[in-house]
């Protein structure tokens, strides 16, 4: 009997060690996903992680020039070798060098900042100034500076032999600045063509809406609960209000299924990934069966920071793609080339959102609802997608026809549902532009593609 009692208490103890190593694992991941976020609106990072590599490898060659040149010099190049008064200029020179190149870098990427916020949106600033080639082409002109300043500084010390190490490391590393400089001009030439731009984007919601698809179908606690209720008995509700204002980034509701789990609640989200919120917005409404205390960290499951997170809020991703397009309609660049190409892009976006998109997301535990999502609702999102490009395009018939072409080729690739809404959003564009003023041959192509569109 004393066995079987010590035995279960074994079971409890190892239970509750499991649940408290699940839970902080969980804590761990937020933390992680955190410090993503962070990493990506990041400009420094790379830089710096290449400077501290530079610097490393600076010691290592000192230390091998001051310590152990001898123990190894039979296995070295003789070419390789220069005196210390040579090293000097070598090290100088590429010093001077290397500098300059970060300079211009710098400038370059300044150009193109500048024409990305004036050409094109604001909002795609962060797409090439966070993009790992751009930062790493940056830290390894930073770290090749780096490298030949310090050894040229340990280089005042006398030197134990003729012969040292330092410079020829040095004008290998300037090779590979020369070929990172050359890459560097071509990324640049590519990245600021705007075709490109557009690609970037769409391929960068493309990935986030195929995780989000994926993360959904393999889970067997995710489901889809149009009508889902709150049980009678939990009767008494707690509102959690924002910590601080901004965009709703990250709402962890892996963390929110836990606590709900441990402390017996239910979870009912109020806003939306992208939201903007203040310190009196109510961002969840919690349900409990009698009046407790909401635990301190259910907090940590939402992130709020200055800026709309494209990773996980598609939404922000087509905000970029209709700011390009309106760009290019308004009377100032009159590119309408390139409107088409937003909208032909947004129309892929959004053919994958009526795919992939749940409007009633349900986190369950057995048959008890614990967190109850708050998704943007499919009409709303076909809406926002398309209603400055509308109410903007006046008289354009090319951005009218390639609008049109766009919501066809959603209606018929989706169901009846999505198809009620691009009938309905057809409406509101016939609407806003006065089909009067079209000429014969257009009023032709107009109304064939009206056909094909009420047809859907």
């Amino acid at each position: 009997m004393h066995n079987a009692q010590e035995s279960i208490v074994f079971l409890v103890n190892l239970c509750k060690w499991l649940k408290l190593t699940l839970r902080i694992n969980k804590e761990v991941i937020l933390v992680i996903k955190k410090f993503i976020l962070k990493f990506k609106e990041s400009v420094w990072v790379i830089p710096v992680a290449i400077c501290l590599f530079a610097t490393l490898l600076t010691i290592l060659v000192i230390l091998i020039d001051y310590g152990y040149l001898e123990e190894i010099h039979d296995w070295i190049p003789e070419v390789l070798f220069t005196n210390a008064e040579l090293g000097k200029d070598i090290l100088g020179v590429i010093a001077g060098a290397l500098l300059t190149m970060t300079t211009i870098t710098f400038s370059t990427i300044m150009i193109v900042l500048t024409t990305y916020s004036s050409q094109f949106s604001p909002r795609t600033l962060q797409n090439f100034i966070t993009d790992k080639r751009t930062l790493t082409v940056l830290g390894v002109f930073m770290g090749g500076f780096l490298y030949s300043i310090i050894s040229l500084l340990f280089l005042h010390i006398e030197h134990p032999s003729e012969d040292i190490l330092s410079a020829a490391f040095s004008v290998a590393l300037s090779l590979i600045c020369l070929g990172f400089f050359a890459f560097f001009i071509q990324h640049v030439a590519t990245f600021i063509q705007v075709s490109n731009l557009i690609t970037s984007i769409t391929e960068e919601a493309n990935r986030n809406l195929y995780k989000f698809h994926k993360k959904v179908e393999e889970s067997d606690y995710i489901v889809e609960d149009e009508e889902v209720q709150i049980p009678s008995d939990y009767e008494y509700v707690s509102k959690l209000v924002s910590p601080s204002y901004g965009y709703l980034q990250i709402i962890d509701y892996e963390i929110l299924l836990d606590l709900a789990r441990e402390h017996d609640f239910i979870v009912g989200v109020t806003n939306e990934i992208g939201a903007f919120v203040v310190e009196t917005s109510v961002i969840a409404k919690v349900y409990k069966k009698e009046e407790k205390e909401l635990p301190k960290d259910i907090q940590e499951a939402f992130t709020i920071g200055n800026e709309r997170n494209a990773s996980e809020d598609v939404q922000y991703t087509i905000q970029k793609l209709e700011e390009i397009a309106l760009r290019a309609i308004s009377s100032g660049i009159n590119d309408p080339h390139t409107a088409i190409d937003c909208i032909q892009h947004l129309g892929k976006i959004l053919l994958l959102i009526s795919k992939y998109h749940k409007e009633h997301l349900v986190y369950k535990d057995i048959n008890l609802p614990r967190v109850i999502t708050k998704q943007r609702q499919l009409r709303d999102i076909f809406y926002q997608s398309f209603y400055q490009v509308i109410d903007c395009m006046d008289e354009d018939v090319s951005i009218l026809f390639v609008t049109m072409d766009t919501l066809i080729l959603i209606g018929e690739e989706s169901d009846e549902i999505v198809r009620s809404i691009i009938r309905e959003l057809y409406l509101y564009l016939k609407a806003n532009f006065d089909i009067s003023q079209l000429k014969p041959l257009d009023c032709r192509y107009f109304d064939e593609k009206e056909q094909r569109l009420m047809q859907i």
